[in-house]
């Protein structure tokens, strides 16, 4: 099919999805989340920035603006800023942009991945897979910040593989409104990368925190640590384990009588993952054909480690994905047993009936279930390459 038509037909498919998502916004309005990153903005542009952690006051503009209360805006307050602009218009307007804005980047999302993986494909196809998976469907539906998050990591990894390390870093600390993702990655690259990625990671993070006391004051250091650590106890903190699909969830799942036998239990294996991950990350050093695996490999382990993760946020996936199964097709050295394993796990995360099953269960821990198979392959097949490189020396 020439491109042109390829286009359109992208074009017209990505105009019914932003109409359906405006027709459906009135009746959604009151169980999606953009409110609270609305309303969150609103504070900020009325000069209460200072006040940004106050419960009351996040109520009383997400009443004032959209006329429900639902769960609080609780990442650093420059992500703010990525919203202020939407601020501007109602509601309705302001959400149809922002999923509009959404599409975009999955378009540039998609055609960045595309150089280095499905290249027997256009990117027009790549980016057909990425809109019908299910963690990206409900962070459009839910007018998240997860493709937001994903355009950041999978920049950052283009960058790493033209050899621009500084920028890398500078992209990753971009998505730092979800620290607890982030930081895990950051930590296992950084063990194989060169010093300007963490010069580039830190001196971005520093930027931020200091647009951070712009928005709120010096007292957020204190407010913003205060506000997490109250979330749980507020009745609108959105917190449920359960729907977790990390280790803190099958925690849950498993031990479910016991929060502190739970958090012991995810504490220590997280700390289990987190060696293998980085000493994954030592195998890979000086062997650039395992980059792409290494990177996958460590956006799965931050899934795994990260304390709080939502279902939308399994758009990180598409990442990983993309590179597993790159390697999957171009690579004829995979055990069979392995190679069965990593299909399996990725036919499994990809289709729609398990995320629909395990959400109305309310078990979508179990999720985490492949993405541990996911982790634990490639965690052997990056040692297979270490060993086949040592023994051919």
């Amino acid at each position: 099919m020439p491109d042109l038509a390829k286009n359109f037909l992208l074009l017209a498919a990505l105009a019914l999805i932003a109409i359906y998502l405006a027709h459906r916004f009135p009746e959604m309005e009151k169980g999606t989340d953009f409110p609270e990153f609305y309303a969150a903005a609103k504070v900020v542009k009325d000069g209460l920035g200072h006040r940004l952690y106050d419960p009351g006051i996040q109520q009383q503009f997400q009443i004032q603006y959209t006329g429900r209360i639902g769960t609080y805006f609780n990442h650093p307050p420059f992500e703010a800023l990525f919203y202020l602009p939407f601020a501007e218009v109602p509601p309705q307007r302001a959400y149809v942009l922002w999923s509009l804005l959404n599409l975009v980047l999955l378009i540039a999302i998609a055609r960045s991945l595309w150089h280095y993986a499905f290249t027997g494909v256009g990117w027009q196809a790549l980016l057909a897979l990425f809109l019908v998976f299910a963690p990206v469907l409900l962070n459009l539906l839910q007018g998240q910040d997860s493709v937001l998050l994903l355009f950041f990591v999978a920049m950052s990894f283009a960058a790493l593989t033209r050899g621009n390390e500084f920028l890398a870093g500078c992209l990753l600390a971009c998505g730092l409104f979800k620290f607890h993702l982030i930081f895990p990655l950051a930590l296992i690259l950084v063990v194989n990368r060169t010093k300007r990625f963490l010069l580039g990671f830190l001196l971005f993070g520093v930027v931020l925190i200091l647009i951070s006391v712009a928005i709120c004051g010096p007292g957020f250091l204190i407010a913003y640590p205060r506000f997490l650590l109250a979330l749980p106890s507020l009745p609108f903190s959105g917190i449920h384990p359960r729907q977790m699909p990390n280790l803190r969830g099958l925690a849950a799942l498993s031990i479910p009588g016991s929060k502190s036998v739970s958090l012991a239990l995810t504490i220590a294996v997280s700390i289990l993952l987190l060696s293998i991950a980085v000493r994954s990350s030592i195998l890979a050093r000086m062997q650039p054909q395992a980059t792409a695996l290494l990177f996958a490999s460590s956006v799965l382990t931050s899934l795994l480690v990260g304390y709080h993760l939502s279902p939308h946020d399994l758009s990180l996936l598409l990442v990983p994905m993309t590179m597993i199964s790159t390697y999957v097709l171009a690579t004829h050295h995979i055990s069979k047993w392995l190679r069965m394993i990593l299909v399996a796990s990725l036919v499994i995360l990809y289709l729609p009936p398990l995320h629909l099953f395990l959400l109305a269960a309310h078990s979508y821990a179990y999720v985490a279930i492949p993405i541990l198979f996911l982790f634990l392959s490639c965690y052997a097949e990056l040692k297979r390459i270490s060993l086949a490189i040592r023994t051919n020396l």
